[in-house]
């Protein structure tokens, strides 16, 4: 019953993201014709710079709300607890927010310089940093909308966001090419919040009957204070860090082999980037509120292991495919000048399952309270992977950095496993596990292959066949049964 409503609620939110996976190929071969290697790094680094300042500058925040907010619904809905709940964030919020916005106009130069290598990018970071706080109230306003698992609000603030931003992105790339694709990211921004506000308006505000009048005239809570405080302060230590990491990974690349290299590498963070903002925040909309209502530790148990079962059968044919098929798509979907992608491409896309496992059983750590665990464990996998990337970047040139997206999340998901099993006594079912050795299996076939074309791609197809032996008898008949429900509605 889990996995079915999982897999219900999954198919509801992948249905936009693979209309935005689409528009995403449209937009990187549209980036690459009219901007090039240079351009594509540009728009990168301050797409991600601008989310991570605002991850910085909230740090856990909306977790600890998502979570206070699910934990109530589960014992007794109320409006005035509710209430009460949103109003201490957002006192907690607009002084944050107001504080970074100064400290990122203040600092432009120095950010310039770390972030680009370059300070004559300056106007570049200011144009796209006035969407910082944009980016605060769109999160703010998602994180109801996620708490109370309005699932449909998320699948349609989707649709909308996606192609409102494709008719802004195209004349803008066209006629103006990279100020035209900076003022694009600034838009972006501002398109998620008015979407993504109106809903929250519409599917929570007046679904659940609270009113603004009922969150100005809540008291603030000492007690919901402390709660958020201490997501707070966990995710200021290790998100800064966290953040720090990144960040300097990158510039890394940028000061040692030039921000071409970096937009070299695009395509591959890009491909992966689309597939794991498909299906990883489908199921984070359910899990995290879900993990948090749970009441014991045999109910966490049967939840992670739905979402392993069912996010291992997604994501292997996604890896399988793009491994098979890299020598023609990224001279397809961008050009030819990205073409050395394909070097790193196997070793990364290998390597995404590790991450997918780590980042399921990553959501444990907030819905259970484990913040302190959680602090030390990001510390010490960050430590690692900026090490990785500092001494061998210079040596290895973009192997060092690919060695980030590889190493990394095979001790993340080694050092996650082990922590669970003792803490909680989590138990992998026996059908998932001979799933997860098939996904381990396939990654190392396919590296073994990777320069083989003709065999790789027979590989491929046999590889993704020999999935439905895997399935169980009421999974193949939920499939074949959602199937022959398409297949009725074209007829």
């Amino acid at each position: 019953m889990e996995l079915k409503i999982l897999a219900k609620n999954t198919i509801m939110l992948a249905s936009p993201k693979v209309l935005k996976f689409a528009v995403g190929i449209l937009r990187a071969k549209f980036i690459a014709i009219f901007l090039g290697t240079v351009g594509a790094g540009i728009i990168d680094q301050l797409h991600y710079t601008i989310s991570q300042i605002r991850n910085i500058s909230l740090s856990s925040l909306p977790d600890g709300m998502v979570k206070l907010i699910a934990e109530q619904n589960g014992i007794e809905f109320n409006v005035e607890k509710i209430s009460r709940i949103i109003k201490t964030y957002i006192l907690m919020v607009i002084p944050l927010t107001i504080g970074m916005t100064i400290l990122g106009y203040v600092f432009a130069d120095e950010i310039t310089l770390y972030v680009f290598g370059d300070i004559r990018y300056k106007l570049y970071f200011q144009i796209g940093f006035i969407a910082f706080p944009v980016t605060i109230l769109t999160t703010t306003v998602r994180a109801p909308i996620k708490a109370f698992k309005e699932i449909k609000s998320f699948a349609i603030a989707e649709m909308f966001i996606i192609l409102i931003n494709l008719i802004i992105f195209l004349p803008l790339i066209y006629f103006f090419k990279i100020p035209g694709a900076v003022v694009y990211v600034t838009l972006s921004f501002v398109t998620a919040f008015f979407v993504t506000y109106s809903l929250m308006r519409k599917n929570v505000m007046k679904k659940y009957n609270i009113t603004y009048t009922d969150i100005k005239n809540a008291i603030f809570s000492k007690s919901v204070f402390n709660q958020l405080l201490a997501y707070m302060g966990v995710g200021v230590v290790g998100g800064t860090y966290f953040i720090f990491t990144e960040i300097s990974a990158r510039a890394i690349v940028v000061n040692e082999l030039g921000i071409d290299k970096l937009g070299v590498y695009t395509p591959i963070t890009s491909w992966a980037g689309l597939f794991v903002g498909f299906i990883l925040p489908s199921v984070y909309t359910y899990l995290y509120p879900r993990l948090s209502e749970s009441k014991t530790n045999e109910e966490i148990i049967k939840v992670i292991n739905s979402v392993i079962r069912l996010i291992t059968f997604v994501a292997l044919p996604f890896i399988i495919v793009g491994i098979s098929i890299r020598q023609w798509i990224i001279p397809l979907f961008y050009s030819i000048d990205f073409i050395e992608a394909t070097l790193y491409l196997p070793y990364h896309f290998s390597a995404l399952i590790f991450f997918i496992w780590s980042s399921i059983l990553s959501q444990l750590f907030y819905a259970t309270g484990r913040l302190k665990s959680y602090l030390i464990f990001g510390l010490i996998i960050n430590s690692i992977s900026l090490s990785l990337v500092y001494y061998l970047v210079p040596n290895i040139g973009l192997y060092g950095y690919l060695a980030k997206f590889t190493v990394t999340p095979l001790v993340t998901m080694a050092t996650y496993f082990l922590f669970w099993q003792y803490e909680i006594k989590l138990k992998i079912e026996k059908e998932n596990i001979y799933i997860m050795m098939y996904a381990i299996l396939c990654s190392v076939l396919l590296l073994v292959f990777k320069d083989k074309n003709i065999y790789l791609q027979l590989l491929s197809i046999i590889l993704i066949l020999a999935l439905y032996i895997l399935l169980k008898k009421e999974e193949k008949e939920f499939i074949f049964k959602k199937i022959k429900g398409v297949f009725k509605r074209n007829t």
